[in-house]
């Protein structure tokens, strides 16, 4: 993958993460390979190895969030 296409990448996951609170389309899971898969990427400068490690943060924290929210739906009478 060129840097070019790794910066569009990542600027986009990194748009669309706070989204994924407000409703998600797809899997996490998803969401999930998509970040992984640019920290597996050769020659990531030290901002790109940075910026790919807060975002697996962020998800991490709203993956906790929507699971715990979920969980709470179901045991809250409807």
């Amino acid at each position: 993958m060129s840097r070019y296409q790794f910066e569009i990448d990542l600027t986009h996951l990194e748009q669309i993460i706070p989204l994924l609170v407000r409703g998600n389309p797809l899997a996490l899971s998803y969401w999930r390979r998509r970040i992984s898969s640019l920290s597996t990427q050769q020659g990531l400068l030290p901002d790109g190895n940075r910026r790919v490690t807060r975002l697996l943060g962020v998800f991490d924290e709203v993956e906790r969030a929507l699971t715990s929210g979920k969980a709470t739906a179901r045991r809250s009478p409807g």
